[in-house]
């Protein structure tokens, strides 16, 4: 079988799952639409076999997507994924949704956007569940859909092995941008932490000064340490002894491959009773879920007062995550789905009919909860996410598509708030 992927980027994430499909016996290659910033993840996923073909003619696109029997969209509302979705050529082609978010805030997954596509492939059976997706109905769903974890190559965080360190070290892996990590995250650190306990924090510091100077109000300021993002988190892991994953509500992660190379890693975890997070552990065995500061403080506080229970807990929660979210039974679930899709006949698609209007209307079209706020110009009170220069926000799409006035009137109110 021959597969097109189609991707915007190649970011971390979703150069994993590219790499982790790298020996599933079938010619893959991908289609980028932007040209890659960051060359690690490319190099990763060349070596596991994909040709990579950048995007900058539509007679070589034409010819791509007459080539392949399957293309697969890897989406996450990248605003050039879906100027490519709105100009998509006249070329027959079978089509598959694979949608890298989980749908509980923003982006929104509609039923009506699903529907354009043959399969779809969601990365949390939260996404299942969105109400939307599941008034599609059962025999619907049975036929249409599935879900693919990240293909993250866990296996090699099995190995790691903990190393001495001076503090009870609480680490989280991860994006600091308040659209992903809890805006309240340091009155839960304050309520957990003792005197002697560390923080340490691995991801790229883009709320690094909010953060501290938060922590300086409640006075551990000191007690922090961020490391930056790292080509290889593997020797963060062997310092922490919890792994204190705490999300926005409103969050955009579907797999949580920082969460589950912590588990596997044999690591506690300690998260919030919510979204994905909430079918990723299994609470009192695999990890802790907790509703509040005070809540965690006590599962922290917990974990350290019995370091033989923490152990079963991360020992316990390795084992768990090896067997269901093993990289050969997600590759089975991934081909099946092409199976599927490869079994009917290519035809035309009018993604045009779904993205119609302006690219505003085009950015609103993954925007629900917060649409009002948009519609009557006070992009002000919508979630923290519409504030970021990217992941699909209305300055990432005005970005691309410049001269849309509303995108830019949205982002300028953004920008001065």
């Amino acid at each position: 079988m021959k597969i097109l992927h189609i991707a915007a980027h190649m970011g971390g994430g979703i150069g994993s799952a590219y790499a982790g499909l790298g020996d599933c016996g079938q010619e893959q290659r991908i289609l980028l639409l932007e040209t890659p910033r960051d060359r690690t993840a490319l190099d990763r996923v060349r070596s596991a076999g994909f040709q990579i073909i950048q995007a900058t003619e539509r007679s070589s696109v034409e010819r791509e997507l007459d080539w392949a029997d399957v293309a697969v969209f890897s989406w996450h509302h990248h605003p050039a994924l879906t100027g490519f979705l709105h100009g998509f050529p006249a070329v027959p082609i079978r089509s598959i949704l694979w949608c890298h978010v989980s749908g509980n805030y923003f982006p929104h997954i509609s039923a009506e956007f699903v529907q354009q596509f043959d399969q779809s492939i969601f990365a949390s059976p939260f996404s299942l569940d969105l109400p939307q997706v599941r008034a599609l109905g059962d025999a619907y769903l049975k036929r249409h859909c599935d879900v693919v974890y990240g293909l993250n190559d866990l296996i090699r965080f099995t190995r790691i092995k903990k190393k001495p360190h001076a503090h009870y070290t609480v680490g989280y892996v991860g994006t600091m941008g308040f659209c992903k990590l809890h805006p309240r995250f340091i009155d839960f650190c304050a309520a957990a932490g003792t005197s002697d306990t560390q923080f340490l924090m691995v991801g790229a510091p883009s709320t690094q000064k909010e953060l501290l100077t938060s922590a300086e109000e409640k006075g551990i300021a000191e007690q922090f340490q961020f490391c930056g993002q790292l080509p290889d988190v593997a020797p963060a892991l062997a310092q922490m002894d919890v792994f204190g994953y705490l999300l926005n509500p409103q969050h955009f992660g579907a797999t949580e491959n920082a969460l589950l190379e912590a588990m596997a890693a044999g690591l506690p975890v300690v998260v919030l009773d919510q979204c994905v997070e909430r079918g990723i552990i299994r609470d009192g065995r695999t990890g802790l879920l907790v509703h509040s500061p005070e809540e965690y403080e006590n599962a922290v506080r917990y974990l350290r007062e019995n370091p033989e229970k923490a152990a079963l807990m991360g020992a316990q929660a390795r084992k768990d995550i090896m067997e269901r979210y093993g990289i050969q039974a997600n590759r089975q679930r991934f081909l099946a789905a092409c199976q599927r899709a490869d079994a009917e006949e290519k035809r035309l698609h009018h993604f045009r009919e779904f993205f119609t209007g302006e690219p505003a209307d085009w950015f609103l079209s993954a925007v629900e909860a917060d649409r009002a706020c948009f519609e009557e110009d006070r992009p002000q009170d919508a979630g923290l996410i519409f504030r970021e220069r990217t992941k699909g926000s209305p300055a990432h799409y005005s970005s691309v598509f410049s001269e849309d006035k509303r995108l830019m009137l949205w982002t300028k109110q953004l920008g001065d708030v």
